[in-house]
C-alpha cells in the first residue's frame, strides 16, 4: 500500500504527495488515471526537498530532478499493482512539470534547485547548446567567466574592491549542468591578506561577510526594480542615469538576439526570503539600450583611484562596472583633489560629470568628486 504521508497537491485525491515504501522516502506525482488505476511518477525525496517545495522555494520541477524514478500503478485502493525503474535520460519529458513554477500559483517564478534555493546570489543560464549531455567547453568557459566578473561587481565590499581573488572570493555549490546553474553559498576571506591592510583592521571576518550580504540583499531589491521597468516600459528620463552601473553590469551578462544564451535567471536572498528573476533576450536588449541612453549625459561613477595623469590633469578610476574611466578635472578642481588629505592610488572615489563609453577606456567630464573613507566597507 502506498499511504500518503503528506499530501501536497490534491485534486479529487492526492496528485503531488509524500509517501514511505519501506525505507525509501518518495516523491510522487500523479500521471495518469485510467480504468481505475492510476500512474505515478515516483522520486526519492528527503525534508530539505519537501520543505522548500512546500515553502515556494524550489520548484515542482525542481523537487522531482532526480537521476532515477519509478513509475508505479496503482490500483483504486492505492495498491501496487506494478512498477518500474527509470533513468531520467529514459523519462519522456512530459512526466516531469514545467520548470520555474511552485506548488501553488501565488509562489510566482521559483527556483529549479536547491543550490539556487539557499544561495547567497545564483546566476542561470538556459540556452539551446546547454544540455543535461554536456556543454561545449568554450561556452562554458565563456560563462563561468561572465559570472565571475558579475559576482565580484556585485558583491565586493567597497574596501576590498582593488583586492584580489586570493583575499575575496566567494564559495560557489558544484555548477549544474542542462542549463548552467553558478550559485554562490558564501563568502571567503582571507583575514590573513586583509590584515594587511592597515586601513582594515577594525573589522572582523563576520563585519565582511554581513558587508557581502548586504549587498547581494540590495541586489536582490534593485533586481525586482529593473524587472518591472522593462516589463512595463514605464522608465523616466532619470532612472537610466540613476542606475547605469547596475544597468551596465546586467548589460555584460544578459542574453542578446546573437548569443547563445536565451534567457539569465538570478535568484537572490533579501532579508525576509528570496528574489527570483527571469531577463529574456528582449528584456536584455531593453536594458542595453537603457544603458545605452546614458551616453553624454551627467552621471556618478563608482570606483578606486587607479593613476594619475599630471599634464592633462585627469585622474584614472577603476570603475566598480570593470571599466578604466579616465576622468578629466578643471585645473581649480585637480589641485583641490591633489591637495585633499583622502587622496591616495587605490581609495575608493565617486566621480559626477558626462560620461562617454569608449572600446578600451571610457571617458568623463568631471564636475564633482567625493573621495571616500577607505575603510569603510560600503564605500
Amino acid at each position: 500500500m502506498v499511504e500518503p504521508s503528506e499530501t501536497l497537491y490534491e485534486y479529487d485525491g492526492p496528485l503531488i504527495f509524500r509517501a514511505r515504501l519501506g525505507i525509501v522516502d518518495l516523491l510522487l506525482s500523479k500521471l495518469a488515471d485510467r480504468d481505475g488505476s492510476q500512474t505515478y511518477l515516483a522520486c526519492q525525496t528527503d525534508d530539505r526537498t519537501v520543505d522548500s517545495l512546500r515553502e515556494g522555494r524550489l520548484s515542482v520541477y525542481g523537487a522531482f530532478d532526480q537521476r532515477s524514478y519509478w513509475i508505479l500503478l496503482l490500483d483504486p485502493s492505492l495498491r501496487v499493482a506494478s512498477y518500474w525503474n527509470c533513468l531520467r535520460e529514459d523519462l519522456p519529458p512530459k512526466f516531469l512539470p514545467k520548470a520555474g513554477l511552485g506548488l501553488f500559483h501565488w509562489h510566482g517564478q521559483v527556483p529549479d534547485s536547491l543550490e539556487q534555493s539557499f544561495a547567497l546570489l545564483a546566476i542561470k543560464f538556459r540556452g539551446a547548446s546547454l544540455t543535461e549531455n554536456g556543454i561545449p567547453l568554450g561556452k562554458l568557459k565563456n560563462l563561468v567567466d561572465q559570472s565571475f566578473s558579475t559576482v565580484r561587481k556585485l558583491l565586493t565590499p567597497a574596501a576590498l574592491a582593488h583586492t584580489k581573488s586570493s583575499t575575496f572570493d566567494v564559495e560557489v555549490a558544484p555548477p549544474k549542468l542542462a542549463s548552467l546553474v553558478i550559485a554562490v553559498k558564501e563568502p571567503v576571506i582571507n583575514m590573513t591578506a586583509v590584515r594587511r591592510i592597515r586601513a582594515l583592521d577594525r573589522y572582523t571576518r563576520q563585519d565582511f561577510e554581513n558587508a557581502v550580504r548586504t549587498r547581494g540583499e540590495d541586489f536582490a531589491k534593485k533586481l525586482l526594480e529593473v524587472q518591472f521597468v522593462t516589463k512595463t516600459k514605464t522608465v523616466d528620463k532619470d532612472y537610466a542615469t540613476e542606475n547605469f552601473i547596475l544597468l551596465d553590469i546586467l548589460s555584460d551578462i544578459l542574453p542578446d538576439e546573437k548569443g547563445f544564451v536565451s534567457s539569465v535567471e538570478f535568484n537572490a536572498k533579501t532579508g525576509s526570503g528570496f528574489t527570483t528573476v527571469v531577463f529574456d533576450r528582449d528584456a536584455g536588449g531593453s536594458i542595453r539600450n537603457m544603458a545605452k541612453s546614458t551616453q553624454g549625459r551627467v552621471v556618478t561613477e563608482i570606483g578606486s583611484i587607479s593613476g594619475v595623469i599630471s599634464g592633462s590633469k585627469s585622474l584614472r578610476v577603476k570603475s566598480v562596472r570593470g571599466k578604466e574611466v579616465t576622468c578629466s578635472f578643471g585645473s581649480e578642481s585637480f589641485d583641490m583633489l591633489l591637495e585633499d588629505p583622502l587622496f591616495k592610488l587605490h581609495n575608493p572615489i565617486n566621480v559626477t560629470g558626462k560620461l562617454w563609453r569608449r572600446p578600451r577606456i571610457d571617458f568623463m567630464d568631471v564636475d564633482s568628486y567625493r573621495i571616500s573613507d577607505p575603510s569603510s566597507l560600503f564605500g
